[in-house]
């Protein structure tokens, strides 16, 4: 059985999908506890989901799904293994 990865803090550079409100907005984290926003306002889900996949993947990072108040899914992995 594959379990859910969940994070309280992504890793820096990582992507990060967010409900706004009735849109979805892609951030970014920057590595020191705060995120920056790289897509605001998508309104399809489904839109910003593969903007944040394609952005993870170009940048060899990793893409996750805000999972509540301050926690994080992690939806798939570009970061080669350490």
């Amino acid at each position: 059985m594959i379990r859910d990865t969940f994070s309280a803090d992504p890793p820096g550079g990582d992507y990060i999908l967010k409900p706004t409100g009735l849109t979805w907005g892609v951030d970014r984290t920057t590595g020191t506890g705060s995120v920056m926003r790289v897509v605001p306002g998508e309104q399809k889900k489904e839109d910003a989901l593969a903007t944040l996949l394609s952005l993870a993947k170009g940048d060899g990072t990793d893409a996750w799904e805000s999972a509540g108040a301050v926690s994080y899914r992690l939806i798939k992995r570009f970061r080669p293994p350490a």
